[in-house]
């Protein structure tokens, strides 16, 4: 092999290298993104007659970009339709939180939607919430 042959095969196999880790982290679970360099998360905890949601982002490296996050459904008493987004940074071992927000929860059911893209990868999330009847 001549050199410009070595560094052709070496630039091809970095570039495999970048595609397969932003396939990795290119789709997601029910509430978190699969393992890959960027990952998404959405908590959620009942609070009396409240459901308190926070979306977070999970981050192997310091890494920017931006972020969407939807909200829709209700219960008994009306409809929630919430959306919201703009720009985050995040830092290998400290989630990013993305906001906080706060929606009824007596018999009300949710569905949380959150795309994040950064670095050429986007992930998405996407978790069903419900509080007590």
């Amino acid at each position: 092999m001549t050199r410009l042959d070595k560094r052709a095969a070496a630039a091809a196999a970095a570039l495999l290298a970048v595609i397969a880790a932003g396939a990795t982290g290119a789709t997601a679970g029910k509430d978190g993104s699969a393992s890959g360099p960027l990952r998404c998360e959405i908590r959620d905890t009942v609070q009396g007659d409240a459901i308190l949601l926070e979306p977070m982002i999970h981050a192997d490296r310091s890494i920017s970009g931006t972020y969407t996050v939807s909200v829709s459904g209700g219960g008994t008493s009306g409809s929630t339709n919430i959306r919201q987004g703009g720009a985050f940074e995040a830092s290998p071992g400290i989630p990013a939180s993305l906001g906080r927000m706060s929606v009824g929860a007596n018999g009300a059911a949710y569905d949380v939607r959150l795309k994040v893209t950064a670095g050429g990868t986007s992930v998405s999330c996407v978790k069903q919430v419900s509080g007590a009847t």
